[in-house]
């Protein structure tokens, strides 16, 4: 559970500070818009995480992480009227949260993580 808290509050926050200090490359008109976007990546990247992380599915998931966060971060900022994001803004700021992915993902292994869908022997 402790996972799902980390993923809510540190996308929103990369997604808040990429906002913050790209204005020209995405901009929000609310922080509550940068916010919603952040919960729902956060959401979904944990459901790809419930279904099928495990040992031998690191890069899936982090490459799957990377390809949903793009597409989710690029068109669901188009549901607000007053928020615009550009490609280069959407790909960096993708690129951060994907890092942070990735360690938490490597947290996860150390910590003996397994999806809830694929079966393990242990």
């Amino acid at each position: 559970m402790i996972n799902l808290l980390l993923k809510l509050i540190l996308t929103s926050v990369i997604i808040i500070a990429s906002d913050a200090i790209s204005p020209y490359s995405i901009q929000f008109g609310a922080i509550y818009e940068a916010i919603i976007i952040g919960v729902f990546i956060a959401l979904i990247n944990y459901s790809v995480e419930w279904l099928m992380f495990t040992k031998g599915t690191l890069w899936i998931t982090t490459i799957l992480d990377f390809v949903i966060t793009l597409c989710v971060l690029y068109f669901g900022t188009m549901l607000f009227d007053d928020a615009f994001i550009g490609i280069g803004g959407a790909i960096v700021t993708t690129i951060l949260i994907t890092i942070v992915e990735f360690i938490l993902h490597q947290w996860l292994l150390r910590m003996n993580w397994g999806s809830k869908l694929i079966r393990h022997d242990h």
